[in-house]
């Protein structure tokens, strides 16, 4: 955290600042996103926490971005944020566990969720923004440079950014933790279980979702085990892998989402950020479950 606001800090005060919106300067435009916000959409693509640092210093110190703008970022910002987590995390599993075939299916399905919950975003930009849109940014020379003073200043305002955050943090991850893990977690694996029953799933499936509460990774491994094993088919295979994913994003969400975005953003909005987030990738995973049971 303290490193997301360092990185941050020492990012708004460089003078090449403007200069990192370019590279998504026309995704907040097609969403009315003043350029501020172009500038965390670019860093959804590398670093979470940074972005998210950055969105709360413009939301919280600087209020330069409204809560309807903050929210509407971060909706959009699935798309960076979905090319990084396929790049990095999900594509080197997912091809080598579950095969090309499937391993590929399963990521195109999962960017269009992403995909569906950023267009979400654009649409109520459109729709709800005055339509301030981001506009390209002419390069300028400029020979002021990052120094000495700036980064003691950015040091300085992280460390107080972080500080703050923590304070917060702290005691809203340990209630969300021990409400999680010793009310809800048995009560949710068993409606799951139940369902997977109805609906005709092996028994053995259940390991997927228990996977899934360590990680997506663990889940796809878990899955990709069954399917070269031929207890599950590719279809209950990837509808597996959906289900466990709303599941892992859910424990995710009231573990750490919103935590965090309760630290970053204040109560309502923080809230807000993280429930928009969960509820819309949740109907798009929905849908996609929807889509294989009918159509593969």
């Amino acid at each position: 955290m303290f490193i997301g606001f360092f990185i941050a800090a020492v990012i708004r005060g460089s003078p090449y600042f403007r200069y990192l919106s370019l590279p998504t300067v026309r995704l907040a435009s097609a969403a009315n996103l003043p350029t501020e916000c172009s500038t965390a959409l670019t860093l959804f693509l590398v670093n979470n926490w940074t972005a998210l640092a950055v969105l709360s210093e413009l939301h919280k110190k600087k209020k330069t971005i409204n809560n309807n703008e903050l929210i509407i970022t971060v909706l959009v910002g699935s798309i960076p944020r979905t090319i990084n987590s396929t790049i990095f995390y999900f594509a080197p599993v997912a091809i080598s566990v579950l095969g090309l075939y499937a391993g590929g299916l399963y990521l195109c399905l999962d960017i269009s969720a992403n995909l569906f919950v950023a267009l979400i975003g654009i649409f109520f930009g459109r729709f709800v923004l005055s339509g301030t849109a981001s506009k390209m940014i002419e390069e300028k020379q400029d020979s002021e440079k990052i120094n000495t003073t700036k980064i003691k200043n950015s040091l300085k305002e992280s460390l107080h950014s972080s500080v703050r955050i923590i304070k917060i943090l702290i005691p809203t991850v340990f209630i969300t933790q021990l409400i999680t893990n010793y009310i809800l977690v048995k009560p949710i694996i068993q409606e799951y279980s139940s369902v997977l029953g109805s609906i005709g799933f092996p028994s053995s499936s259940l390991i997927v979702l228990f996977a899934s509460l360590v990680s997506q990774s663990a889940a796809i491994v878990s899955s990709g085990t069954l399917l070269n094993g031929g207890e599950v088919s590719i279809k209950t295979c990837l509808m597996l892998l959906f289900i466990a994913r709303i599941l892992h994003l859910g424990i995710g969400c009231l573990k750490g989402d919103i935590p965090i975005n309760l630290s970053y953003f204040g109560g309502t909005t923080g809230l807000k950020v993280a429930l928009y987030q969960y509820v819309l990738i949740a109907i798009a995973y929905s849908l996609i479950i929807v889509f294989i049971y009918i159509r593969l």
